[in-house]
């Protein structure tokens, strides 16, 4: 995910026209700036990205594709109440990016801060992905011992639409639009037309029988939790977010989660959706948002991580998780199954939980160490 500025807990500095068009205080520009933090940052960043690590890891079966072998599980509803809980991941990222993105003013020189984003984030993700789809490449063709030009274009097509890759290209291309209408992103209107756009993606990526896909495909779905996030922050929604009885805000966070289950069990056992957890279902939007206020209101100070630094290693783990996902862990299974005739499959559904939790823990842990390594010796163009 996009990693923070080094100075995007820093109110800039000059006097510059905010995103609503008002004049900051023109206050003594030769001091250095007064630091502004935001407790529930960090939390939110560390979680979804614990969040973005396990619903990324999946299944593995040599027989199908997960979604058909989970309709041969019996009570495959178990497996969904688990992975469920990390839906918010994805659109709890657009919107701290766009709580942070509040903080900058470009509607001054938009697309100069959109060079600097690109720059910082561009080359880090280039080089990763060049490394997956080489991987992936000298994989298929040491199997089958031969090598194709557009098999090398079907897995870049692959890679970046369909795997965890896919989500700078989208935030790129959402961040465009936001540095595009600068200027309209105080505008409820504005917002409601984005909305429009997340809703249209939603009824044809989950609902439509005609065109059911991924969510990662929807170009411009996530515009519209871009410009929330700048929205909250412009508006000061947060002060009233954290007034809020956390209770009540508990409350309606558990009813969302059970609707959402409702829905995944309604879509994976009576329709043809190839993914009843996607992430543009009405309920889960509901879901991400609800999550996102949580963690505000129950964040009053600066966490501690221990020995993780989301600041720092968001980023990096976001790149490299998948790694593990595609390739290291299935290599230590198929291992470890033909010298110790052990089966890291099983159609129990309690025994897929326990597998997919081991297989996350061992894939998170592993990143975290790869990430400080590469941070130590300033490797793979990670920004610190």
């Amino acid at each position: 995910m996009p990693p923070h500025d080094p100075k995007e807990y820093l109110p800039e500095n000059k006097v510059s026209l905010t995103l609503d068009g008002d004049l900051l205080n023109p206050a003594n520009t030769t001091k250095p700036a007064q630091k502004t933090t935001y407790p529930f940052v960090d939390l939110i960043r560390f979680v979804a990205t614990i969040g973005i690590v396990f619903i990324h890891t999946e299944i593995h079966s040599d027989n199908a594709d997960s979604n058909t072998v989970l309709h041969q599980v019996k009570h495959a509803e178990y497996y969904f109440l688990l992975r469920q809980l990390f839906k918010f991941s994805t659109i709890c990222y657009f919107m701290i990016s766009g709580f942070l993105l509040a903080d900058k003013s470009i509607d001054s020189k938009p697309f100069d801060y959109y060079k600097r984003r690109l720059r910082v984030i561009a080359r880090p993700y280039v080089l990763a992905v060049f490394i997956f789809v080489a991987l992936l490449v000298i994989s298929n063709a040491l199997i089958h011992r031969q090598f194709q030009l557009s098999y090398v274009i079907a897995v870049i097509k692959y890679t970046v639409l369909y795997t965890a890759f896919w989500y700078i290209p989208n935030y790129f291309l959402c961040l465009l639009v936001i540095v595009c209408f600068s200027r309209y992103l105080g505008s409820l209107y504005f917002g409601a037309v984005l909305l429009l756009i997340t809703l249209c993606y939603t009824y044809l990526d989950v609902y439509s029988h005609n065109y059911t896909t991924s969510h990662t495909t929807a170009l411009f779905g996530f515009v519209f939790y871009l410009w929330l996030g700048v929205y909250i922050k412009k508006r000061d929604l947060v002060s009233r977010i954290q007034k809020a009885n956390p209770v009540l805000l508990g409350g309606l966070l558990l009813f969302i989660y059970l609707l959402c289950n409702a829905e995944s069990y309604y879509l994976f056992y009576y329709t043809n959706t190839h993914d009843s957890l996607n992430t543009l279902r009405l309920s889960n939007q509901l879901y991400s948002v609800a999550v996102f206020v949580f963690l505000i209101r129950c964040c009053g100070k600066a966490p501690k991580f221990g020995i993780f630094n989301p600041r720092k290693e968001t980023y990096g783990i976001y790149l490299y998780h998948s790694f593990f996902i595609f390739f290291i862990i299935p290599l230590v299974e198929n291992w470890i199954s033909k010298q110790f005739h052990v089966s890291f499959f099983s159609y129990n559904v309690f025994g897929l939980i326990l597998i997919t939790l081991l297989n996350f823990i061992v894939c998170y842990f592993a990143t975290t160490a790869l990430v400080k390594l590469l941070l130590r010796w300033k490797l793979a163009y990670l920004p610190e």
